[in-house]
């Protein structure tokens, strides 16, 4: 490396640390003015968990929900319990039965589970659907309630989830008298 190359190379680096160290208080200066900004910001929280547990329109869907898909609920109990008696007793029979009866319990029995399955998983998911249609009714509740509070206490913001909240800064309780 010859004596130009190498003052070529200082004078670069000196210029790329002087770059470096510019960049270094520009960013400082602005994270600091953020740091102001957001220390300025109001911010409020709302435990949404709690809030779809414990709210009276949580527990009022809840018992909707009990009262709409109870009955189909025992009648799929009942249906399984019959189901469970039949496999029992064909169980039992079906080493003194003759092979076409043997055979033909069988199929009746598998297109019974068949059925019964069939079954469960329609109630599954009409309750599953229920029960998200009656969340996202609360939640939409839940959500008017939270901007009303966040208009009305100057908060810039609201937040769901945190790892620390202070407990002047947690909605939660409001949130849960307003639905009532």
């Amino acid at each position: 490396m010859n004596r130009s190359t190498f003052a070529t190379s200082k004078n670069a680096f000196i210029r790329w640390g002087a770059q470096l160290t510019l960049g270094s208080f520009l960013l400082c200066g602005v994270a600091t003015a953020q740091a102001s900004d957001f220390s300025a910001s109001r911010i409020g929280f709302v435990n949404l968990e709690r809030v779809l547990k414990e709210s009276a329109p949580a527990k009022a869907s809840q018992g909707k929900l009990e009262k709409e898909f109870s009955t189909r609920q025992k009648d799929l109990v009942k249906q399984e319990s019959s189901f469970k008696t039949a496999v029992t007793k064909f169980q039992t029979d079906a080493p003194v039965l003759a092979e076409t009866k043997r055979v033909e319990q069988q199929k009746k029995l598998m297109e019974q589970e068949r059925d019964l399955q069939r079954l469960a998983r329609t109630f599954q998911e009409e309750l599953n659907k229920r029960k998200s249609e009656e969340l996202q009714t609360l939640i939409a509740s839940t959500n008017t309630i939270v901007k009303q509070l966040a208009a009305t206490e100057k908060l810039d913001m609201v937040l769901q989830n945190a790892a620390f909240v202070d407990p002047k800064n947690d909605l939660t309780d409001r949130v849960l008298k307003m639905l009532e």
